[in-house]
């Protein structure tokens, strides 16, 4: 069993009751000798690491929470790497044991659940700050990350308030973004502290910051809160530094992307069936259909091609009228739509989610926007409404919005906004690695004091 001190769970060698003891003992020891080591909850990858460690995963199962907070890590490691750091990112969910590996399954399950459900949703929205102050998953993954971080010295990058808040509540110096701009409660949940610093999205995410803390009564310094705008994979900063134009007849590129949790598939299903008569040859649009890890999507999007007589194109044939994205795992989903999907899609239909809209927008690509899922994504939409790269897309008149759009020139327009977006929309991966080094400078300096 784990013995608990007062600075938390300390061992030489893993908990019995957690999975992966090998990959997680090999784990710890990068997180203590990189110069930036990260944190997030978004994904297991459970399969990688056996294959890597050579060892067994008593429970095979993979869950995803959130392409987001995993590629904006991913953004961030690569970002650091660049400038000739060590960096390594873990997830602790990968390494919950059987007897709480239900907490996380049930957590997934019931996310799916919402997402997908309309009603379901409504509920959601009602009771969102409460279900999120008592995420069951909280207990399974407070063990493995303490392990984890139990040798690190550095200052860690947290990517998610879970995980941020559980190691500032056992004395540990966390870097915490928040990747939306938006300011849930929880955040707060550490203040007042010096052991933690936050990375927000905007000028106006700070501001909504400091006046959550007042009405809260939580003490925090203005340098507490940083604006280093949204981590981008540098990749992707790459890929928008061409301007992308739609060709004068057609076809216009078009990805159709769901969340990590399957999200909008009724609306997903409306839209395309309204759009079916666009790809009939010759087409005016191309689609790559992104399922993610979600097989229900990927056998939707497959009797789609098949009902309307489209042939499915491998992944590198761009010029195909219908390909299909599906993964089993979160690694290497995210690989391939930068790979794959942002340098050739012009624009995306998607919920305004923080990880697809801000790479799709620095990508250079337009936006069309299927309905928000919580107050968050109606930030982000607003912002990128406002910016010109995004447009409001109901899908019971999708393609009737997508025509008006296309034939008064506003997604040609919109690809030029997106092309010349503001610096801080680019420079959030860098801008965080610098902060953190920063927060690293500042640790070392109150002990030399």
């Amino acid at each position: 069993m784990a013995k608990k001190t007062a600075s938390g769970y300390k061992h030489t060698a893993p908990p019995e009751e957690l999975d992966l003891r090998k990959a997680l003992h090999e784990e710890r020891h990068l997180m203590q000798k990189v110069e930036v080591p990260m944190v997030t909850v978004s994904a297991t990858y459970r399969k990688e690491l056996a294959d890597k460690y050579q060892s067994l995963v008593h429970t095979a199962s993979d869950v995803v929470y959130s392409r987001a907070h995993y590629s904006m890590a991913d953004a961030i490691a690569e970002a650091a790497k660049l400038i000739g750091k060590s960096v390594h990112v873990v997830d602790p969910t990968n390494f919950v044991g059987e007897k709480d590996w239900g907490k996380i399954e049930f957590t997934h399950k019931v996310g799916q659940l919402m997402a997908r459900h309309k009603m379901l949703k409504d509920i959601k929205d009602k009771i969102d700050t409460i279900a999120r102050s008592k995420l069951p998953i909280t207990q399974a993954i407070t063990l493995p990350l303490l392990y984890l971080s139990g040798k690190t010295k550095a200052p860690v990058i947290s990517l998610h308030y879970e995980a941020g808040n559980i190691l500032v509540e056992n004395g540990r110096q966390v870097l915490q973004v928040i990747t939306d701009p938006h300011v849930r409660p929880q955040y707060l949940v550490p203040l007042p502290s010096e052991l933690v610093t936050y990375a927000v999205f905007d000028e106006q995410t700070k501001v909504d910051f400091m006046k959550l803390a007042r009405e809260l009564g939580k003490e925090v310094n203005d340098e507490q809160v940083v604006v280093t705008g949204a981590p981008v994979h540098p990749q992707i900063i790459k890929i928008g530094r061409k301007l992308k134009k739609i060709p004068k007849d057609g076809p216009v590129n078009i990805a159709i992307t769901t969340g990590g949790l399957g999200t909008n598939l009724d609306e997903i299903k409306e839209v395309l069936e309204s759009f079916a008569p666009l790809l009939k040859p010759p087409e005016k649009i191309r689609l790559l259909l992104y399922a993610g890890t979600h097989r229900d999507f990927r056998n939707f999007f497959e009797d789609y091609a098949s009902r309307h007589h489209v042939r499915i194109g491998n992944w590198d044939e761009e010029d195909s009228r219908i390909r299909i994205f599906h993964d089993d795992s979160i690694v290497d989903a995210n690989k391939n739509l930068i790979r794959y999907m942002f340098p050739w899609a012009h624009g995306i239909i998607t919920k305004p989610s923080g990880d697809m809209a801000y790479d799709a927008a620095v990508a250079g690509c337009f936006l069309l926007f299927l309905e928000p899922w919580g107050e968050w994504e109606e930030h982000i939409q607003k912002r990128f409404v406002a910016n010109g790269v995004g447009h409001d897309l109901k899908a019971g008149t999708a393609i009737e919005r997508f025509k008006s759009l296309w034939s008064r020139g506003k997604l040609d327009k919109s690809l030029k906004a997106a092309h010349e977006l503001p610096d801080l929309f680019r420079n959030g991966a860098k801008n965080i690695v610098g902060l953190h080094a920063k927060v690293l400078l500042d640790k070392h300096s109150h002990k030399g004091s």
